[in-house]
């Protein structure tokens, strides 16, 4: 095998994970991942920023338009019911199931395809926004890493497996990049949900770490930027 030649590509026949790193293609895939962190740690602060004015928006500015004196008891009830009519129609017409399965725990089966993209992030918002779930963890973690894999398929649509699967999870990596903190609280939650183990992981942690800490550099600029604070 070249140097250049990628691991998983037809007719390479090893199937070590640490050979992706002997390879040139590793330097580009720590490139890559730098570059990525930007615009996926971008995005995943403007969902956290809509998520944000979201919720009070619905369980306290709408009240009071409607000219309650304070928040009725009662008020969760209906939106719980509009949250459960959008996820459920997500599920019904777009691809996807709106995200993972809740009953399985926070767990990750690979990066999702990109046409199932827009019904995690409508099932997301109408969930987080109106109350119906606790943390936007997952959809950030689904989101990263299919939006990453997205982008860079854009670019090299015969991208092996291997490679695909480090990408997905350094996308996942940028978006949960500050959201515990700091980027090695993130990176051990990611370790225990990604679905990747072993030798596999450490191929995927330097870029993933190094993923992270771009996107913890973007979302302390954006903090004091644009004066919204820390999510």
């Amino acid at each position: 095998m070249s140097a250049d030649s990628p691991v998983g590509a037809p007719g390479t026949p090893s199937t070590d994970p640490f050979a992706l790193v002997r390879t040139r293609g590793y330097i580009r895939l720590l490139v890559m991942a730098a570059v990525l962190g930007v615009p996926i740690s971008v995005g995943a602060y403007g969902f956290l920023a809509l998520v944000d004015a979201l919720q009070p928006w619905t369980y306290t500015d709408l009240p009071k338009a409607l000219e309650f004196r304070k928040t009725p008891p009662w008020w969760p009830l209906p939106l719980l019911a509009i949250a459960g009519l959008l996820v459920g129609a997500t599920i019904c017409y777009l691809p996807g199931i709106g995200g993972h399965k809740p009953a399985e725990g926070l767990s990750v089966a690979g990066p999702p395809k990109p046409r199932e993209l827009p019904g995690i992030l409508i099932a997301a918002v109408a969930t987080l926004g109106l109350g119906a779930v606790l943390g936007p963890e997952a959809p950030l973690i689904m989101l990263g890493s299919g939006v990453a894999l997205w982008l860079v398929r854009l670019l090299k649509p015969d991208m092996p497996p291997q490679a695909g699967a480090v990408v997905g999870a350094t996308g996942s990596f940028a978006a949960v990049s500050t959201l515990l903190g700091s980027p090695i609280t993130g990176a051990f939650l990611l370790m225990e949900v990604s679905g990747i183990g072993g030798p596999m992981l450490g191929v995927v942690l330097v870029p993933g770490l190094l993923a992270a800490d771009i996107g913890s550099l973007v979302f302390i600029g954006l903090d004091n930027w644009t004066g919204l604070g820390t999510f």
